[in-house]
């Protein structure tokens, strides 16, 4: 992979692709993990492909351009959940509903993990579906 981002920071933009290829399966996963939705784990996955690409010679180091790429993909991540969240409470605050305290983002994602080792029978149950 290190050949490949050679070539990309000296602007082979195909290059480039081929080393995002190696690492887009992974990197769809930990988008999942921290959005559960398919178009918005995509959408990051975008977002952080087309921000590696502009900024790919602050990779300092070739050999870690997927652990680089990946922290892009949950920095979006995060910027999305962070949307949301600030979309929920103007949604709140134009309701006129009362905020309710919203669990920590960490307290969530245990309870996501827990749900994700569960058989997808039992999920749906647990999930009450």
């Amino acid at each position: 992979m290190t050949d490949f981002i050679e070539k990309a920071k000296k602007g082979d933009g195909e290059s480039f692709a081929q080393a995002v290829m190696q690492v887009k399966d992974k990197a769809y996963r930990v988008a999942y993990s921290y959005l559960n939705d398919q178009e918005s784990s995509m959408d990051a996955v975008c977002d952080a492909v087309e921000k590696a690409f502009l900024h790919l010679e602050t990779l300092r180091d070739n050999r870690y351009f997927s652990s680089w790429f990946i922290r892009i993909v949950i920095n979006e991540c995060k910027a999305q959940l962070q949307k949301r969240q600030r979309a929920l409470t103007l949604s709140q605050q134009l309701s006129g509903e009362p905020e309710h305290e919203t669990p920590a983002r960490e307290e969530v994602m245990d309870v996501q993990a827990l749900l994700n080792q569960l058989a997808p029978l039992d999920r749906l149950e647990a999930e009450g579906v």
